[in-house]
Protein backbone atom coordinates (compact mmCIF):
# COMPACT_ATOMS: atom_id res chain seq x y z
CA UNK A 1 0.00 0.00 0.00
CA UNK A 2 1.41 3.15 -0.62
CA UNK A 3 2.06 5.76 2.02
CA UNK A 4 3.07 8.95 0.18
CA UNK A 5 3.38 10.47 -3.16
CA UNK A 6 5.41 8.91 -5.98
CA UNK A 7 9.30 9.54 -5.96
CA UNK A 8 10.19 12.67 -7.89
CA UNK A 9 12.86 11.50 -10.32
CA UNK A 10 16.31 13.38 -10.64
CA UNK A 11 17.08 15.79 -13.38
CA UNK A 12 13.20 15.79 -13.84
CA UNK A 13 12.47 18.68 -10.89
CA UNK A 14 14.65 20.44 -8.77
CA UNK A 15 13.90 20.34 -4.77
CA UNK A 16 16.50 22.45 -3.11
CA UNK A 17 15.04 24.69 -0.37
CA UNK A 18 11.65 22.32 -0.62
CA UNK A 19 11.26 20.02 2.76
CA UNK A 20 10.01 16.59 1.76
CA UNK A 21 8.33 16.13 3.85
CA UNK A 22 6.18 19.44 3.30
CA UNK A 23 5.96 17.35 -0.22
CA UNK A 24 4.84 14.37 1.75
CA UNK A 25 1.72 16.95 3.37
CA UNK A 26 0.56 18.36 0.97
CA UNK A 27 0.14 14.44 -0.93
CA UNK A 28 -1.79 13.73 1.93
CA UNK A 29 -4.40 16.83 1.73
CA UNK A 30 -5.36 15.40 -1.73
CA UNK A 31 -7.08 12.90 0.88
CA UNK A 32 -8.48 15.69 3.14
CA UNK A 33 -12.33 16.52 4.05
CA UNK A 34 -11.40 19.90 2.42
CA UNK A 35 -10.26 17.93 -1.15
CA UNK A 36 -13.29 16.15 -1.22
CA UNK A 37 -15.52 18.83 -0.34
CA UNK A 38 -13.85 20.82 -3.25
CA UNK A 39 -14.74 17.72 -5.58
CA UNK A 40 -18.98 17.88 -4.53
CA UNK A 41 -18.83 21.89 -4.96
CA UNK A 42 -17.59 21.54 -8.36
CA UNK A 43 -19.89 18.92 -9.83
CA UNK A 44 -22.78 20.90 -7.94
CA UNK A 45 -21.31 24.36 -9.53
CA UNK A 46 -21.10 22.01 -12.98
CA UNK A 47 -24.45 21.52 -12.81
CA UNK A 48 -25.84 24.69 -12.10
CA UNK A 49 -23.82 26.26 -14.98
CA UNK A 50 -25.68 23.93 -17.43
CA UNK A 51 -27.85 26.37 -18.60
CA UNK A 52 -25.16 29.23 -19.57
CA UNK A 53 -22.93 26.59 -21.39
CA UNK A 54 -25.99 25.66 -23.57
CA UNK A 55 -26.45 29.58 -24.17
CA UNK A 56 -22.65 30.02 -25.18
CA UNK A 57 -22.99 26.56 -27.03
CA UNK A 58 -24.50 28.64 -30.64
CA UNK A 59 -21.98 31.13 -30.31
CA UNK A 60 -19.02 30.12 -30.04
CA UNK A 61 -19.81 27.27 -32.80
CA UNK A 62 -20.27 29.53 -35.13
CA UNK A 63 -17.49 31.69 -34.32
CA UNK A 64 -14.98 29.48 -33.78
CA UNK A 65 -15.90 27.32 -36.31
CA UNK A 66 -14.69 24.25 -34.03
CA UNK A 67 -15.90 21.97 -31.47
CA UNK A 68 -17.53 24.03 -27.92
CA UNK A 69 -14.75 22.07 -26.22
CA UNK A 70 -10.70 22.89 -26.66
CA UNK A 71 -8.88 19.93 -25.14
CA UNK A 72 -5.36 19.26 -24.39
CA UNK A 73 -2.62 17.66 -22.42
CA UNK A 74 -1.06 19.89 -19.94
CA UNK A 75 1.21 18.49 -16.58
CA UNK A 76 -0.66 18.66 -13.22
CA UNK A 77 0.70 17.06 -10.18
CA UNK A 78 4.18 15.92 -10.33
CA UNK A 79 4.58 16.37 -13.57
CA UNK A 80 1.75 13.95 -14.60
CA UNK A 81 -0.13 14.91 -17.37
CA UNK A 82 -3.66 15.32 -17.80
CA UNK A 83 -6.49 16.58 -20.36
CA UNK A 84 -7.54 20.45 -19.21
CA UNK A 85 -10.52 21.80 -20.76
CA UNK A 86 -11.76 24.75 -21.59
CA UNK A 87 -14.81 26.64 -23.46
CA UNK A 88 -13.07 27.19 -26.95
CA UNK A 89 -12.13 31.04 -27.71
CA UNK A 90 -10.02 30.60 -30.71
CA UNK A 91 -10.67 29.83 -34.61
CA UNK A 92 -10.29 26.73 -36.06
CA UNK A 93 -6.95 24.97 -36.30
CA UNK A 94 -5.47 28.10 -34.26
CA UNK A 95 -3.84 25.57 -31.77
CA UNK A 96 -1.65 23.95 -34.63
CA UNK A 97 -0.09 27.36 -35.15
CA UNK A 98 3.62 26.73 -32.97
CA UNK A 99 3.74 30.26 -31.43
CA UNK A 100 0.49 29.32 -29.49
CA UNK A 101 1.76 27.22 -27.27
CA UNK A 102 3.62 29.84 -25.23
CA UNK A 103 0.69 32.01 -24.84
CA UNK A 104 -2.07 34.24 -26.34
CA UNK A 105 -3.07 37.86 -25.71
CA UNK A 106 -6.52 38.79 -25.50
CA UNK A 107 -6.31 41.04 -29.10
CA UNK A 108 -4.61 38.55 -31.32
CA UNK A 109 -6.64 38.26 -34.30
CA UNK A 110 -7.37 34.58 -33.91
CA UNK A 111 -9.61 35.30 -30.39
CA UNK A 112 -12.83 35.22 -31.37
CA UNK A 113 -15.16 37.79 -30.44
CA UNK A 114 -17.13 36.09 -28.13
CA UNK A 115 -13.85 34.51 -27.08
CA UNK A 116 -12.37 38.18 -26.10
CA UNK A 117 -15.15 38.05 -23.71
CA UNK A 118 -14.92 34.43 -22.26
CA UNK A 119 -11.35 35.40 -21.34
CA UNK A 120 -11.72 38.62 -20.31
CA UNK A 121 -14.14 37.12 -17.63
CA UNK A 122 -12.48 33.96 -17.02
CA UNK A 123 -15.32 31.94 -18.07
CA UNK A 124 -13.93 29.79 -20.77
CA UNK A 125 -12.17 27.94 -18.08
CA UNK A 126 -15.12 27.06 -16.22
CA UNK A 127 -15.76 23.21 -17.90
CA UNK A 128 -11.95 22.76 -15.64
CA UNK A 129 -14.20 21.99 -12.91
CA UNK A 130 -14.69 18.81 -14.79
CA UNK A 131 -11.01 18.25 -13.83
CA UNK A 132 -11.62 19.27 -10.27
CA UNK A 133 -14.51 16.25 -10.27
CA UNK A 134 -11.72 13.83 -11.34
CA UNK A 135 -9.03 15.08 -8.33
CA UNK A 136 -6.84 15.98 -11.48
CA UNK A 137 -6.92 19.87 -10.19
CA UNK A 138 -8.31 22.09 -7.15
CA UNK A 139 -9.74 25.25 -7.32
CA UNK A 140 -6.89 26.94 -6.15
CA UNK A 141 -3.02 26.21 -7.39
CA UNK A 142 -0.57 26.84 -9.90
CA UNK A 143 -2.34 27.58 -13.90
CA UNK A 144 -1.98 24.80 -15.92
CA UNK A 145 0.16 25.45 -18.49
CA UNK A 146 0.61 24.25 -22.46
CA UNK A 147 3.50 22.12 -22.99
CA UNK A 148 5.75 24.48 -24.40
CA UNK A 149 5.22 27.15 -22.25
CA UNK A 150 6.33 24.78 -19.87
CA UNK A 151 9.31 23.91 -21.49
CA UNK A 152 10.57 27.34 -21.85
CA UNK A 153 9.80 28.64 -18.55
CA UNK A 154 11.53 25.70 -16.78
CA UNK A 155 14.67 26.18 -18.48
CA UNK A 156 14.42 30.14 -18.13
CA UNK A 157 13.44 30.49 -13.99
CA UNK A 158 15.23 28.63 -11.82
CA UNK A 159 12.65 26.00 -9.14
CA UNK A 160 10.12 26.36 -11.91
CA UNK A 161 9.08 23.05 -11.61
CA UNK A 162 8.00 23.56 -7.75
CA UNK A 163 4.94 24.36 -9.28
CA UNK A 164 4.12 20.89 -9.87
CA UNK A 165 4.49 19.81 -6.10
CA UNK A 166 0.61 20.35 -5.59
CA UNK A 167 -2.42 20.01 -7.84
CA UNK A 168 -2.85 22.93 -10.56
CA UNK A 169 -5.64 24.94 -9.53
CA UNK A 170 -8.74 26.87 -11.51
CA UNK A 171 -7.68 30.01 -9.67
CA UNK A 172 -3.99 31.53 -8.00
CA UNK A 173 -2.61 34.66 -6.94
CA UNK A 174 -1.84 35.75 -10.71
CA UNK A 175 -5.64 35.50 -11.31
CA UNK A 176 -6.73 38.26 -9.45
CA UNK A 177 -3.57 40.62 -9.57
CA UNK A 178 -1.88 40.57 -13.22
CA UNK A 179 -4.34 41.82 -15.64
CA UNK A 180 -3.12 39.74 -19.13
CA UNK A 181 -0.61 37.22 -19.89
CA UNK A 182 2.71 38.53 -21.42
CA UNK A 183 4.12 36.73 -24.68
CA UNK A 184 7.23 37.10 -26.46
CA UNK A 185 10.18 38.78 -25.14
CA UNK A 186 8.16 39.89 -21.74
CA UNK A 187 6.73 36.44 -21.52
CA UNK A 188 9.52 35.43 -18.82
CA UNK A 189 9.41 38.64 -17.00
CA UNK A 190 5.88 38.25 -16.24
CA UNK A 191 6.12 34.54 -15.23
CA UNK A 192 8.87 35.54 -13.21
CA UNK A 193 6.53 37.46 -10.86
CA UNK A 194 3.30 35.07 -11.67
CA UNK A 195 5.95 31.77 -10.04
CA UNK A 196 6.50 34.29 -7.21
CA UNK A 197 2.91 34.14 -5.99
CA UNK A 198 2.99 30.63 -7.08
CA UNK A 199 6.05 29.63 -4.51
CA UNK A 200 4.37 31.66 -1.76
CA UNK A 201 1.08 29.98 -2.15
CA UNK A 202 2.87 26.18 -2.21
CA UNK A 203 4.69 27.17 1.39
CA UNK A 204 2.17 28.64 2.52
CA UNK A 205 -1.07 26.30 1.07
CA UNK A 206 -3.77 26.24 3.60
CA UNK A 207 -7.93 25.83 3.53
CA UNK A 208 -7.72 29.36 5.13
CA UNK A 209 -5.79 30.51 1.77
CA UNK A 210 -7.92 28.55 -0.37
CA UNK A 211 -11.00 30.71 0.96
CA UNK A 212 -9.85 33.95 0.00
CA UNK A 213 -8.47 33.43 -3.26
CA UNK A 214 -12.15 31.83 -3.88
CA UNK A 215 -13.71 34.85 -2.97
CA UNK A 216 -11.47 37.19 -4.38
CA UNK A 217 -11.57 35.62 -7.88
CA UNK A 218 -15.29 35.36 -7.62
CA UNK A 219 -15.45 39.58 -6.96
CA UNK A 220 -12.86 40.10 -10.10
CA UNK A 221 -15.07 37.51 -11.92
CA UNK A 222 -18.39 39.28 -11.17
CA UNK A 223 -16.84 42.74 -11.15
CA UNK A 224 -15.38 41.81 -15.06
CA UNK A 225 -18.95 40.09 -15.94
CA UNK A 226 -20.86 43.33 -15.08
CA UNK A 227 -18.55 45.52 -16.33
CA UNK A 228 -20.27 46.55 -19.67
CA UNK A 229 -23.97 46.46 -17.57
CA UNK A 230 -22.03 49.32 -15.36
CA UNK A 231 -20.15 51.36 -18.52
CA UNK A 232 -23.68 51.52 -20.22
CA UNK A 233 -25.21 53.36 -16.91
CA UNK A 234 -22.33 55.23 -16.69
CA UNK A 235 -22.80 56.69 -20.21
CA UNK A 236 -26.87 56.92 -19.46
CA UNK A 237 -26.18 59.03 -16.53
CA UNK A 238 -23.61 61.59 -18.25
CA UNK A 239 -26.08 61.88 -20.97
CA UNK A 240 -28.70 63.36 -18.68
CA UNK A 241 -26.00 65.52 -16.82
CA UNK A 242 -24.61 67.13 -20.17
CA UNK A 243 -24.35 70.62 -19.87
CA UNK A 244 -27.34 73.17 -21.80
CA UNK A 245 -29.71 70.37 -21.45
CA UNK A 246 -32.69 70.78 -19.56
CA UNK A 247 -35.10 69.00 -17.27
CA UNK A 248 -38.16 69.93 -20.02
CA UNK A 249 -35.83 68.64 -23.08
CA UNK A 250 -34.94 65.40 -20.69
CA UNK A 251 -38.53 64.89 -20.07
CA UNK A 252 -39.78 65.94 -24.17
CA UNK A 253 -36.82 63.22 -25.26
Amino acid sequence: MKTGPEPVQRGVFSLAGVDPARVHREWQMTNTLWAQSQRLVALLLLVLLLPLMLVLYLPVRLSARAPFFFRQKRPGFMGRDFTIWKITTMRQGSDKVAKYEKGVTIDDPNVTRIGRFLRDTKVDELPQLLNIVRGEMEFVGPRPIAPGLNRMLSAAIPGFNHRYLVKPGLTNVSQVSVLENAVGDKAIEDWKLRFEGEEHYIRNKSVSYDLILIALTSVFVLRKALRPVLRSKRRRGELVRMPGVSASKRKSA
